[in-house]
């Protein structure tokens, strides 16, 4: 799938979140309880995958957005896409919450991993707070960081900048893109990490 074409996508769905905020979502700690499909790793169309990480950014960005405009800041969580076309939140605990970013994101890759390995889940967004430097003005910049995964084995990685307004309503700006690594569906050796 061609870069300008995730571009396209996402760009019309960060487009309609620009208009406000959301309504209140809770991340919530989500045990492995999406039965695997009969034909799990079946093909998908393009059209179909991008349905899929299209609904993963819409139902993290919903989510998120309460917290972020609340407390300027939000813990990382994931957003899974089982077999039932159900979106489902996974978030950190709070015994994770003290550890580094980077540790936390680590912590809900290997909890996604295992329901992917279980045949559990067909797609997977990962949304974290994260500043970026500019490289135009040297300014830091705060954005969500989205890794999008999805089991065909399609991955993106989105950079989110936004601004919250003078009257508590979240404002996305123009994302970046690239491709990503799909560190959930990547296929590794028994036993290694």
């Amino acid at each position: 799938m061609s870069r300008s074409r995730w571009k396209r996508v996402l760009s019309c769905v960060l487009m309609l979140f620009s208009v406000g905020v959301f309504a209140q979502g809770n991340t919530e700690q989500v045990e492995a309880s999406v039965a695997p499909a009969a034909d799990a790793q079946g093909t998908s169309s393009s059209r179909q995958v991008r349905r899929d990480l299209q609904q993963l950014m819409d139902k993290g960005i919903e989510a998120l957005a309460p917290e972020l405009v609340a407390s300027t800041t939000f813990y990382p969580f994931a957003a899974i896409l089982g077999h039932d076309n159900e979106v489902r939140l996974v978030g950190v605990t709070a015994s994770e919450r003290t550890a580094s970013p980077e540790q936390m994101l680590a912590a809900l890759v290997e909890k996604i991993r295992a329901l992917a390995e279980q045949r559990r889940i067909r797609a997977a967004g990962y949304f974290m707070d994260y500043v970026a430097q500019r490289q135009d003005t040297g300014h830091s910049q705060p954005g969500i960081r989205v890794e999008l995964h999805h089991r065909q084995p399609d991955a993106m990685s989105a950079f989110i900048p936004y601004s919250i307004t003078a009257d508590k309503k979240l404002r996305l700006l123009t994302p970046q893109y690239k491709a990503g690594k799909n560190l959930t569906f990547e296929s590794r050796p028994h036993g290694k990490p």
